[in-house]
């Protein structure tokens, strides 16, 4: 990972875990660390610094860690389920961002 966390990273990191309503994207799992259950926020990009919405993705641990690897915002994913339902919102909002930026995806 790239870059260093800003400084308002702990209120980003809330905002982005209340959007997902303190829930895992992925696996729907909500925050629940006794059960092995943390909920963690992932840049998919791979940079600290870039904290855009389409960016950031809350995230149990387990598949921070499954994905972390797997995941390319200029490809989409690395592995057979391109177009995974949990990952699509966050493609979109990346198109919609460089569209409002005058760039193609």
């Amino acid at each position: 990972m790239s870059g260093t966390y800003p400084a308002d990273w702990p209120q980003i990191a809330v905002r982005v875990k209340d959007r997902a309503a303190s829930r895992c994207v992925r696996c729907l799992m909500h925050h629940a660390p006794a059960n092995g259950y943390t909920l963690t926020v992932h840049h998919l990009d791979g940079n600290k610094t870039n904290c855009e919405d389409w960016n950031l993705a809350a995230l149990c641990q387990r598949c921070h860690l499954t994905i972390q690897a797997r995941v390319n915002m200029q490809q989409g994913f690395l592995f057979p389920d391109l177009h995974a339902d949990w990952f699509r919102p966050f493609l979109l909002r990346k198109r919609a961002w460089l569209s409002r930026l005058g760039r193609s995806a």
